[in-house]
């Protein structure tokens, strides 16, 4: 890979007109490219946050996972194994399921630069390699990537449970096998889906539609247990050690059958649009000498089909959060006293996610010769990131208010959330600009972002678990919270401009 602040090397060796790499065999061949990818993979990891950056994830994992073990008599003493199992999988099965689209990733490689930078993935458009054989390193190469990164930390935190006495090493280790296994069930999974997709999104879809009439057999209906599906699960339910079996072969069979499913020619999508940069701009003559910028960022949005990723990104989340804690409720009898000012508190901190997906649509590097600065795009998007995610949060927080009748708590919910969106916006803004998908793998600001906005997630959190028994210490305490909140988002936008105003465009 070459690219800004990055060596130009090259890990593979030309193939000569038959394809055929100074004889190697296909297995060596297979382990060339995948030794280079994931090279490539930490290098890039290290030119945008250095090595030390690099190895914070899992750190932080680990320690997260190590606080949870060390606290779980507490705070889960009130519930079962079984649901504790329960959680953990599907855990890792959305897990696998978020990192898994590696389908229409690697097609975006081929069909789009991103930036400087050339990745191994478009070694297809210029030597005769095959596509199908670059997505399959690119797989096994996420999957130990991830494996690496996530997973080995997080049993590795739960281990500790080990250390203290409370569980076994055994246990320790069997839990490992089975989360391994669901993520990379869900992996795959999602690599089809997505493979599917790039050739006929109506048989994604029937796809989907079958995978969703699955889990509705599990629940409501009851037709099977969680385990007689998810396989993983099965062996803690005593189904037995074949259903470890089983989900090993279904998950091999699955990336195989999404590597064929891969188009061997991917084709860049190419669309015509007419001129409506001036329109558009009319419709944001509020944001003052931002209305280009901001008309600029929203048709991009559009026009690159990211709009649906971005309310993805921020609602799918919170909604998921809501499924999970009905489903505990409802179908599992767990009590757990959720109320509409937790998921408000929670709103403002995954709407990290939305801004996210914003700086992620197109390269910058043409603006360097253009009269702007990256705090006004900054300033642009985060204008568009209200716009956006405003509607969408006081949307979801009143749906919810009317399912669990808690009107009543809707005003000071809707204070919590707008006010937690604002602050987590504007350190977002502050601490990186337009490259937040990694300066956040930085340690020094991760570091800094955590010890930000984990305070009042905190607060909030507990707050609202006072609501019923204290309504009105809860209610003080929610209200000082939103005005400090406030009062330092203003200090903290107007240090954007201080910031990034003489940084470079790029990534």
């Amino acid at each position: 890979m070459s690219g800004k602040g990055m060596k130009a090397r090259s890990d593979v060796p030309p193939a000569d007109e038959s394809g055929d790499w100074n004889g190697e065999s296909a297995l060596s061949r297979f382990k060339l490219l995948f030794g280079a990818m994931f090279r490539e993979e930490w290098r890039l990891h290290k030119s945008f946050v250095g090595s030390i950056g690099s190895g914070f994830f899992p750190v932080v994992i680990f320690f997260f996972s190590v606080v949870l073990a060390i606290t779980s008599p507490v705070f889960l003493k009130n519930i079962d194994m079984s649901t504790i199992l329960l959680g953990l999988h599907l855990a890792a099965l959305l897990y696998g399921l978020f990192v898994g689209a590696l389908a229409k990733i690697g097609e975006q490689a081929m069909t789009r630069r991103l930036g400087q930078v050339s990745f191994l993935m478009e070694l297809p458009k210029f030597h005769p390699v095959s596509l199908k054989l670059m997505m399959a390193v690119f797989y096994l190469k996420d999957a130990v990537f991830y494996i690496l990164y996530s997973i080995i930390p997080l049993v590795g935190g739960i281990g500790v449970s080990a250390a203290l006495g409370r569980v076994s090493w055994l246990g320790v280790g069997i839990l490992f096998v089975t989360m391994l296994l669901t993520f990379l069930l869900g992996m795959s999974l999602s690599f089809l889906l997505s493979a599917i997709a790039l050739r006929s999104g109506a048989a994604a879809g029937a796809v989907g539609l079958g995978i969703l009439g699955l889990v509705a057999a599990v629940y409501p209906l009851g037709m099977f247990t969680p385990g007689q599906l998810l396989f993983p699960l099965g062996f803690w339910e005593g189904l037995g050690l074949h259903y470890l079996l089983i989900a090993a072969v279904l998950t091999l069979l699955l990336s195989v059958a999404a590597v064929l499913a891969m188009r061997e020619r991917p084709t860049a999508p190419e669309e015509r649009y007419g001129s409506v940069l001036l329109e558009t701009e009319g419709t944001f003559s509020f944001a003052g000498t931002l209305s280009v910028l901001v008309a600029k960022e929203w048709l991009e949005l559009k026009r690159s089909r990211m709009l649906g990723a971005v309310f993805t990104g921020f609602l799918g989340p919170l909604l998921g959060i809501y499924a999970i804690v009905w489903l505990f409720q409802t179908g599992l009898s767990v009590v757990l006293d959720f109320n509409i000012i937790f998921y408000g508190g929670l709103i403002g901190f995954f709407g990290l996610m939305t801004y996210s997906w914003l700086t992620n649509i197109e390269p910058n590097e043409f603006m360097n010769v253009q009269p702007v600065t990256v705090d006004m795009v900054v300033k642009a998007k985060l204008v568009l990131y209200f716009l956006l995610t405003t509607p969408a949060a006081l949307g979801y927080l009143a749906a919810i208010a009317v399912i669990n009748g808690q009107l009543a708590m809707l005003p000071l919910a809707a204070t919590v959330a707008m006010s937690t969106m604002v602050y987590v916006a504007a350190i977002t803004g502050r601490m990186t600009g337009i490259r937040t998908n990694t300066m956040l793998f930085d340690a020094k600001v991760l570091g800094k972002f955590t010890a930000s906005i984990v305070p009042p997630l905190i607060i909030a959190t507990l707050a609202s678990f006072w609501a019923r028994d204290e309504p009105v210490i809860s209610t003080v305490i929610l209200v000082v919270m939103s005005v400090n909140l406030l009062v330092a988002s203003k200090f903290i936008f107007d240090g954007i401009a201080g910031r990034w105003r003489t940084e470079p465009f790029g990534i």
